[in-house]
């Protein structure tokens, strides 16, 4: 019998799975009947492998509440689309490699007819690579910026001098600045304002009023996957596990090891706050160059995170923080009477979404999904799309590409049906779809 029948539902769109003699806590699942089950099939639906991992998020001492987001699928210990609350322990693998990975979004005074041509967007294109590191390993717009990298770490946006009007958090508190920084992360520092490889990209998009908007994707680069990579291999050896077994580690938050990685993982989310930040006002620069008018930060927001809430800590594992009007935490912010944006990408073809919560994200620890959801894996997805169909279908959506072919790891049905996803999140009363976007300039690092 599949897990799926022993879920319990408990609301439109809500499912929970009690708690069994592993769990110290039920599971909540917020899925519609569409994305749980699917439509039949043995690959239909939300994979079966996703039953084990929601078990280990249930199991790690101090856990509290596991929710799902309606993007939920296979991660590494935990899925991708997990908030887990936990009671004085920290979760290396709710937050993964990429700390602090997250979105920006760009509010520009252009119109589709100032974007229409697509010479224009080609050099648009351009100019954006010109300004910042594409591509895994590459260095950034930030390297002016070395010597203020010790301040960067500590402050985030704030060491820019930038306002957190325009960001989910200026930047997120390091309680003992002086731990050591490892060394392998410290020479990654010059990865500030790139934006990477792999699922990270900065796109063009135009939405339903024919505004034209940037979305972009990117974390805290290489400075961050040492750090978490350090932690995970030191969690093993102190819990004594074997090495494959590093996403079940685990820190008591007052330990040395809890107090050293929660300093560190902090210092990884201020990077990656002001990565995105310098990226964002490249990339304006680089609109205002070639087409005029004015582009400005809208929001940026992270989706791996642990941050402390209500007195807890919440882990947000491909999971977008999604707080409601009059939320305590957004008093005395530009949000304060309507909740924050979340940012909501879909792909390169399905185009995203900018949401805003509604009061039923409390049930889901103040999250919902950082996507569409993965379907397809890159090596399923290089195996069995047609580069030639998928550059088809590209250009006869007059999305333009920085590569030479379309990514195919990173295409449409790599992914999840972003309207279902969305109508799970509407369903359960989560959030409200605000505006949708449609992608007309894409660039990755197709690495």
């Amino acid at each position: 019998m599949s897990w799926k029948q022993t879920l319990v539902p408990a609301g439109p769109g809500h499912w929970v799975l009690p708690r069994n003699k592993a769990m110290r806590c039920d599971a909540h699942l917020f899925l519609s009947d569409e994305l749980l089950f699917g439509a039949g099939g043995a690959d239909s639906g939300v994979e079966e492998d996703v039953f084990a991992q929601v078990v280990n998020a249930c199991s790690f001492p101090g856990a509290t509440r596991v929710v799902l987001t309606p993007d939920c699928h296979v991660g590494y210990g935990v899925p991708i689309g997990t908030a887990i609350e936990t009671e004085g322990t920290l979760l290396p693998t709710a937050a993964g490699y990429d700390i602090g990975c997250g979105m920006v979004q760009l509010a520009t005074s252009l119109t589709w007819g100032d974007v229409a041509d697509k010479d224009a967007r080609r050099r648009w294109i351009d100019e954006v690579v010109r300004r910042i590191g594409v591509g895994v390993g590459q260095s950034g717009s930030g390297r002016g910026l070395l010597k203020k990298v010790p301040d960067v770490i500590r402050h985030g946006a704030k060491a820019l001098g930038r306002s957190g009007d325009v960001a989910e958090r200026a930047y997120v508190p390091v309680e003992d600045d002086t731990v050591d920084v490892p060394e392998r992360a410290w020479d990654k520092r010059d990865q500030l304002g790139s934006l990477g490889g792999g699922n990270h990209f900065c796109e063009m998009q135009v939405d339903d009023e024919e505004r034209v908007w940037v979305m972009l994707h990117t974390g805290s680069r290489g400075f961050g996957w040492n750090i978490a990579k350090q932690f995970f291999l030191a969690g093993a050896e102190a819990l004594g596990l074997s090495r494959r077994s590093e996403d079940h580690v685990w820190f008591d938050a007052d330990g040395a090891l809890g107090r050293a990685y929660w300093n560190l993982h902090n210092m990884a989310a201020n990077f990656a706050i002001a990565n995105r930040l310098l990226i964002g006002e490249a990339v304006c620069e680089a609109l205002e160059s070639v087409f005029g008018g004015e582009a400005r930060v809208y929001y940026e927001i992270s989706h791996n995170l642990i941050q402390q809430e209500g007195g807890r800590f919440v882990a947000r594992k491909g999971a977008t923080r999604a707080f409601p009007a009059k939320h305590p935490a957004l008093k005395a912010t530009p949000w304060a009477d309507t909740g924050h944006p979340i940012l909501i990408p879909g792909s390169m073809e399905t185009g995203s979404a900018i949401l805003f919560a509604q009061d039923g994200a409390k049930e889901s620890l103040y999250s919902v999904n950082h996507g569409a959801g993965r379907r397809l894996s890159r090596g399923k997805a290089r195996r069995e799309l047609s580069q030639k169909d998928t550059d088809i279908r590209l250009a006869k959506l007059g999305v333009l590409l920085n590569t030479r072919t379309t990514p195919l790891d990173e295409s449409g049905p790599c992914y999840k049906d972003l309207e279902q996803v969305l109508g799970a999140v509407e369903l359960a009363g989560l959030a409200r779809v605000e505006r949708r976007l449609k992608p007309v300039a894409c660039i990755k690092g197709n690495d």
